[in-house]
C-alpha cells in the first residue's frame, strides 16, 4: 500500500496508534517503525535500547529515538520479552529513516500475549494512516534525504551555488532534498545537475513548490 509515496508493506501487521509494524516469525516478532514515524521524527541521530531480556507489556518502550527536532519512544505492540535489538542502529541510526521495513528494524520480541486481533492489516490500517498523513502533512520520498536545502524565495543561481558546495562535501551514498518556488527550476535544476554529473533521483511538484532529490 502507498499513501502520498509512503510505503506500507502488505505482509506486515500494524499498530497504528504506536506507528509501528510487526512481522511474525515462527517464535518471535520483529518490530519496526513506519514511514510516518520516520517523517515525524526527522533524521534520527541517536537510538537507545532497553536491555536484552527486559519484560515488556503492550505499549512499553522498546527504544528511545532522538533527532534535532524530536525525542520519543518506539513502543512494543505486544507483551513479551525483548530478545534482540538492531545494533546497526546504534552506529547508523538513520537506517530507521532510510530503510524502515528492512535494515532499520528495531527489535525482536518473544511474545507472551500474542493478540493479532489488536493489530491491523494494511487494508484495515489504511483509513487511519491516511488521516495521520493528512494531519502531520507527511511527505515521503522514495529515497530518504540526508540533507534539506530550501530555495524558497531565492534566486536559482544563489541556491544552486550553495547546493553545489554541499554536494561536494557529501559522501557518495548521501542525498539531498531541494525545495524551491522558482518558476524556472523545473528546467534549470535538472540541467545544472546533468552538467555537474549529479544524479536526479526524484522530482515532484506540489502546488507552486518543486521538490528534487539528488545524489552524487
Amino acid at each position: 500500500m502507498e499513501i502520498n509515496a509512503c510505503q506500507f508493506p502488505d505482509d506486515l501487521l500494524y499498530d497504528v496508534e504506536g506507528n509501528v509494524w510487526v512481522w511474525r516469525g515462527s517464535e518471535t516478532l520483529i518490530v519496526g517503525a513506519t514511514r510516518i514515524f520516520a517523517f515525524i521524527a526527522g533524521k534520527i541521530e541517536a537510538v537507545k535500547f532497553k536491555p536484552i531480556g527486559s519484560k515488556l507489556q503492550t505499549g512499553m518502550s522498546i527504544a528511545t529515538v532522538e533527532s534535532s527536532k524530536y525525542f520519543g519512544v518506539v513502543r512494543s505492540p505486544v507483551g513479551g520479552e525483548l530478545v534482540e535489538v538492531n545494533n546497526e542502529l546504534l552506529g547508523n541510526p538513520s537506517l530507521a529513516n532510510k530503510h524502515p521495513y528492512t535494515g532499520g528494524w528495531f527489535a525482536r520480541i518473544s511474545p507472551s500475549d500474542w493478540k493479532p486481533e489488536n493489530l491491523l492489516s494494511t487494508a484495515q490500517a489504511e483509513p487511519a494512516f491516511r488521516l495521520l498523513v493528512e494531519k502531520f502533512h507527511v511527505r515521503c520520498f522514495y529515497v530518504y534525504p540526508d540533507y534539506e536545502v530550501s530555495g524558497i524565495g531565492g534566486e536559482c543561481p544563489e541556491t544552486l551555488g550553495g547546493l553545489d558546495e554541499l554536494m561536494k562535501r557529501m559522501k557518495e551514498d548521501q542525498t539531498v532534498h531541494l525545495v524551491t518556488d522558482n518558476k524556472l527550476a523545473d528546467a534549470d535544476v535538472p540541467n545544472w545537475a546533468f552538467l555537474r554529473g549529479y544524479r536526479m533521483l526524484e522530482t515532484r511538484r506540489e502546488g507552486s513548490l518543486l521538490h528534487f532529490i539528488m545524489g552524487k
